[in-house]
């Protein structure tokens, strides 16, 4: 096949993707696209991708991530647009665009396709991850640069609530502050969707209004992403400090904040790493890789857990349906239900080495055998 792809977000999967697209002999024009795009309308992209499908045959349009500006092209052109979600929760308002018959819809959370699914959609798939473990096979690590007892790679989620509940009645802010206390408490579960309603968002708006008429009016969305990203941001604060006081723990981000230095005085803060060199050493080095899944994922699976675990890392994370339903836990990888549960199991795994490294090597064995790119890019292919 014939192949255009385009890159909006340097995704992560982008590089193994095209790869394994081409080693099963389709021929890709990937392109890296940086000037920014509206999702739904761009005028300048738009005719951007009218010149690159005038310059070529091709047989479809593939994506990270669906993008409607892209569907209405192909929509309008009669040319099969395949999109895979690599984001959970999808960050779009709504499902326009998503019933046009060119799309083929592949979600990595099944909680997703199963959401989308309900809509009414029969586009829609559900389509886990993969890792490219023959490039992880060749990894060069160097222990003395990043070797230590346990790491953690990714972000902390600062979250603009506490912003928006400065500005709420005293009803509101209680409201919130219950919901993001017993989100904290549930693994496996997520009820910021379900608590945070358009009735109570309206609530906040009609708030807003009250004391300036040009307060910005935040979406039920919106609120719930706060929500959920500063459920995210305690919990993966409160795991780094209190590991931190009892073992070595190196932090791969972007910038910290002063705050978020002052309470983490005793984490090593490492900066960022590159995806495709950088990080698996990482993974590879580290005793435990921590993975305090995004709350707003539902269910899937992230990159980053399958990545750790396909370097031949430890992975310890926070529960997940679908990782526990992939994995065995307590062989494979291991999963933990709470912050006391969690740290417990640091604490253990540091200390019986053997059992730590049996854990990693089926991890990585289990990996190979199951979420590779070759059967994805066939499923994504062939329908």
């Amino acid at each position: 096949m014939n192949i255009l792809l385009y890159d909006f977000l340097n995704s992560y999967i982008q590089y193994d993707l095209v790869h394994y697209l081409e080693k099963a002999g389709h021929k890709c024009a990937n392109v890296l696209y940086r000037e920014g795009v509206d999702k739904y309308e761009d005028e300048k992209f738009t005719a951007r991708m009218e010149k690159d499908l005038d310059g070529g045959s091709f047989d479809l349009v593939l994506t990270t991530n669906f993008w409607p500006v892209v569907s209405k092209v192909c929509n309008r052109r009669g040319i099969k647009y395949v999109s895979w979600f690599f984001d959970s929760p999808p960050n779009l308002p709504t499902a326009e665009c998503m019933e046009y018959e060119c799309n083929r819809i592949f979600f990595f959370a099944r909680a997703d396709y199963e959401r989308y699914k309900a809509l009414g959609l029969s586009n829609v798939y559900y389509l886990p991850l993969a890792v490219n473990a023959e490039r992880l096979s060749t990894l060069r690590v160097d222990e003395k640069k990043y070797g230590c007892e346990i790491s953690f790679v990714g972000k902390l989620y600062e979250s603009m609530l506490p912003a928006m509940m400065s500005h709420m009645d005293e009803y509101q802010r209680g409201y919130i502050d219950g919901v993001v206390k017993t989100q904290l408490q549930l693994y496996g579960g997520y009820i910021v969707d379900d608590v945070i309603t358009e009735e109570f968002s309206e609530s906040v708006r009609k708030r807003y209004r009250q004391l300036s008429e040009k307060a910005i009016q935040i979406s039920r969305m919106e609120l719930a992403w706060a929500v959920a990203s500063h459920v995210t941001h305690l919990e993966r604060m409160t795991l780094l400090s209190v590991l931190s006081g009892r073992h070595q723990v190196k932090l791969y981000t972007f910038e910290l904040t002063e705050d978020e230095r002052r309470i983490l005085p005793k984490v090593e803060y490492c900066g960022s790493v590159d995806y495709l060199d950088e990080m698996p050493q990482v993974f590879a080095a580290s005793k435990i890789n921590l993975c305090p899944v995004l709350k707003a994922n539902r269910s899937g699976i992230p990159l980053r857990a399958l990545d750790v675990m396909g370097a031949g890392g430890f992975l310890l994370s926070s529960y997940q349906s679908e990782l526990a339903e992939y994995f065995y836990d307590g062989q494979e990888c291991v999963l933990y239900t709470s912050l006391e549960d969690a740290i417990a199991k640091a604490d253990f795994y540091l200390a019986h080495e053997d059992i730590r490294q049996q854990i990693a090597a089926a991890g990585r064995a289990r990996i190979q055998e199951a979420f590779g790119y070759e059967d994805r890019i066939e499923a994504l292919l062939s329908v």
